[in-house]
């Protein structure tokens, strides 16, 4: 990090905790590796500063942190450590979330009282998908490329339930959101009733339990959840149905492909580390 104008100021204790602010050039936050993540499970926020673009992160090992930034030849102007008193996280996300645009969408948190005409509202940190990683932004550049309306949707692993949210948007038939995490199901509710939408169906449950076919298959899941559950996701796909991928990366993509060798990818598209598609069974093409 040799020329980066470095401060580290170590306070921590029981009741407080290190926080990084690391200023890089606006825009260069696309470019991040994906093990940047992984260094701060607590929360990650960008937040835009003039002509330069602040990433503020709480890492459980900074070592290891400040390491791997230095490795990752990611061009930094300026890193700065400092010792804050522990909050809560909705505390956190509330201080630093800003709106998203994403496929013409924002993303607003409900604090905003003033609504973007369209937008989806997205309760930030209680589940996976307010809009800021690649994978999400890939399925829904996906989703505005194939035609959803009067179309039903099952989305798997919905998280937060945004990509749900979004079918409905699109003009969908009907919307079931389903997973196996009941905390990610609560936080699923809350952002319809949010959105005002009370027509989608949540569900906790093992895929296993869920039956019948869709005309549209969301699946924004890692390559270790498709392996484990691809049989199953397939048995969802139905004739003219579309399975939307992602959370997989580029260098997965061969594996990927021999998972879904029973179906054929009629559109792919990719941001940075990770890759997203459009799937169909081999005896139809609906678009």
């Amino acid at each position: 990090m040799q020329g980066v104008f470095f401060i580290r100021v170590n306070k921590d204790s029981q009741d407080s905790y290190t926080k990084v602010e690391i200023l890089i050039g606006q825009g260069m936050e696309e470019l991040l590796p994906e093990e940047f993540y992984s260094y701060a499970p607590g929360g990650l926020w960008i937040e835009d500063r003039k002509d330069k673009t602040a990433i503020i992160c709480y890492p459980e090992d900074m070592d290891a942190f400040l390491g791997f930034i230095d490795k990752a030849g990611i061009k930094v102007f300026k890193i700065q450590t400092i010792s804050e008193k522990k909050l809560d996280y909705g505390a956190l996300t509330k201080r630093y979330f800003r709106p998203i645009k994403i496929e013409g969408i924002t993303i607003i948190p409900p604090w905003i009282k003033k609504r973007p005409q369209k937008s989806i509202v997205i309760e930030p940190g209680m589940a996976f998908g307010t809009g800021r990683h690649e994978s999400t932004r890939l399925m829904m550049r996906l989703m505005g490329k194939i035609d959803i309306k009067d179309r039903h949707v099952i989305d798997i692993g919905c998280g937060s339930g945004i990509l749900a949210i979004y079918a409905s948007m699109l003009g969908a038939k009907s919307v079931v959101a389903v997973d196996n995490d009941f905390d990610a199901v609560l936080s699923a509710k809350r952002n319809m009733g949010l959105n005002r939408l009370e027509d989608i169906i949540t569900i906790c449950a093992d895929l296993n339990d869920i039956k019948g076919t869709f005309d549209i298959v969301l699946a924004n899941l890692d390559i270790r959840t498709f392996e484990k559950n691809m049989k199953k996701i397939a048995e969802f796909i139905g004739k003219d149905s579309y399975l939307v991928i992602s959370g997989v990366l580029r260098k997965e993509r061969k594996l990927a492909m021999e998972l879904f060798k029973d179906l054929v990818p009629i559109i792919e598209d990719y941001k940075n580390s990770w890759m997203g598609m459009v799937l169909t069974q081999k005896t139809s093409n609906p678009l």
